[in-house]
């Protein structure tokens, strides 16, 4: 069986390749930008067959789709920080949403038996009154951010092209993603990098962060990858699922395990410039959804996470 993962040097992207080499008879191919990182797919050169090109290039989804003829595709591409979508809102819905958009009709046309997986978000739902936590996939979507809305239209194409097709689609809604391999940009990987960037004497024992109020649900990358696979082979087309441990932390409490696991006592100390214009206040999901369809069951806690992310950053830092 022929797999084809977009994103593939993002973190879930490497996890899930990981994971499909566990995983006989299959063919794994991956999209990559050539500006991307290389770092984070090192480990894979030999295993996985790679190919340049850019989700906002429609000519060159259709040439990529029409040249492997994936069976299984997970598309995972995106500008998947909200943050980020502040400061640029149109290449955030360029790439999310006419990005997906070029996939879906590259399906279509090339492969139209395949089974695709859209990668959405937590984010489309908003701020959620806390009476509605934890979050079932019924609820309102009220994006709050640039990448909300953007991830809100890619999951609509998805459905309309199911709907209209008759394509094999299958949508995630994924609350916070961690793990080793991730940029420095969500809030555990921020604070683990300080931690270790004070470990190696390169920083002082500050640790700056933003709000640390709110609640987020987090899942393992090596989790979310066994649930992609499981979607792809056991769910029903056509639905839209959380993928979430279904267990929300306070981010200050991440905070205090990354004090707790590290090798110097530190301050903490809010950094007004970490602060969003919006900050949902609690984001936990209802993933019995998932667990129905697929048997699936997260396995690894905040604690493994943390202490993954900080060795993580303490490698890059050479004080492993």
């Amino acid at each position: 069986m022929r797999v084809l993962i977009t994103g593939i040097t993002g973190p879930v992207g490497s996890f899930l390749a990981d994971y499909l080499l566990t995983l006989p008879d299959l063919e794994i191919h991956a999209l990559k930008r050539w500006r991307s990182d290389p770092r984070p797919i090192e480990h894979l050169q030999g295993k996985v067959t790679f190919h340049e090109g850019d989700i906002e290039d429609a000519f060159a989804m259709a040439t990529l789709l029409r040249r492997v003829q994936p069976e299984r595709i997970f598309h995972l591409a995106a500008q998947s920080y909200p943050s980020a979508s502040w400061d640029a809102p149109v290449t955030t819905l360029r790439a999310n949403t006419e990005g997906t958009l070029n996939i879906l009709e590259a399906v279509r046309v090339t492969v139209p038996q395949a089974r695709l997986h859209i990668a959405c978000t937590s984010a489309q739902y908003g701020i959620v009154n806390p009476a509605d936590v934890p979050i079932k996939e019924s609820h309102p979507l009220r994006p709050g951010s640039p990448y909300g809305v953007s991830k809100a239209a890619a999951e609509m194409l998805g459905l309309q092209y199911h709907q209209s097709y008759g394509l094999h689609v299958v949508v995630t809604r994924s609350f916070n993603h961690v793990g080793p391999r991730q940029g420095d940009r969500c809030s555990i990987q921020t604070f683990c990098q300080q931690m270790a960037a004070i470990e190696a004497g390169q920083s002082e024992p500050v640790i700056h962060v933003g709000n640390l109020e709110p609640q987020r649900d987090f899942s393992h990358f090596s989790d979310v990858a066994r649930a992609l696979w499981l979607l792809l082979e056991k769910a029903p087309p056509g639905e839209v699922y959380n993928l979430c441990s279904g267990v929300a932390t306070r981010i200050g409490d991440i905070v205090e395990l990354v004090r707790r696991f590290g090798r110097v006592p530190i301050e903490v100390r809010l950094d007004p410039s970490r602060l969003r214009p919006v900050d949902e206040p609690i984001l936990q999901g209802d993933n019995s959804k998932l667990r129905q369809a697929t048997g699936w069951e997260p396995q690894i806690g905040m604690e493994q996470i943390v202490q993954e992310v900080l060795d993580f950053w303490r490698e890059r830092y050479g004080i492993l």
